[in-house]
């Protein structure tokens, strides 16, 4: 079946949400604090999104593409008999067919090094200048902890997968593998989606390169604890 033209004009918004880019046919779920601001700067799309927010998971721009095909078709009858608008089911089929054909990828980062990049981190809630590195820790329940848009997903494995576990990512890479990583994405696409390799939002002040230095044994088996659907599902070790 031919995919329906799906128009915003007129709507008040141009896009679903920067993680969704039609144009190039693809989703790239941002996992905070994994390099992502280098990718979105290549991806997001001019204008108004309908749903704003640079971090929301793989189900929620799942469930994001129809109700934005269904407002895109809403009140633009100019003919009689009124054969113009779409039905029901063929927004919901077209909503299903984007969201099967779109590239979906992500990238994830090691959680103990992620850990001291959040706590480093100078926007959002500040706390290395105020609490010391273990006390973090021991309060560091949830994968967005210290983000700018908090979302309670407790691992990052929470953005890419459905509520049973399910993997809905067709790629996804490490951040220490970035440069490998856009050249797998070229291939896989087809030439389609080329990204440069820039490295953005980089902060100085951040101890993550040398974040062994930061742990003893108890912080370190504390992190194993807390993100270990993360360390078992994407192998990382310390």
């Amino acid at each position: 079946m031919m995919q329906p033209e799906i128009s915003f004009q007129g709507t008040g918004f141009t896009h679903v949400n920067e993680a969704l880019n039609l144009p190039h046919n693809c989703i790239f779920i941002a996992v905070p604090k994994t390099g992502s601001n280098s990718i979105r700067s290549q991806l997001r799309q001019k204008g108004k999104p309908m749903v704003p927010g640079p971090h929301l998971n793989i189900c929620q721009i799942r469930d994001l593409i129809y109700p934005a095909f269904l407002r895109a078709s809403l009140g633009k009858n100019r003919s009689f008999p009124s054969t113009l608008p779409l039905t029901d089911q063929v927004l919901r089929e077209a909503a299903d067919r984007t969201f099967t054909a779109a590239f979906k990828f992500a990238c994830v980062r090691n959680p103990w090094a992620r850990a001291v990049s959040l706590y480093a981190r100078r926007e959002g809630i500040l706390l290395q200048e105020h609490i010391p590195f273990e006390t973090f820790v021991e309060h560091h329940l949830f994968a967005s902890d210290t983000c700018v848009y908090p979302t309670l997903h407790k691992t990052q494995s929470e953005w890419l997968c459905d509520p049973n576990g399910n993997l809905l990512m067709d790629y996804v890479f490490k951040l220490e593998d970035f440069d490998r990583a856009i050249r797998d994405i070229a291939e896989m696409t087809e030439g389609r989606l080329v990204l440069e390799s820039v490295h953005e939002n980089r902060n100085v002040t951040s101890q993550s390169d040398a974040y062994r230095d930061l742990y003893t044994g108890h912080t370190r088996t504390l992190i194993s604890k807390h993100f270990e659907a993360d360390i078992d599902r994407f192998k990382f070790t310390f």
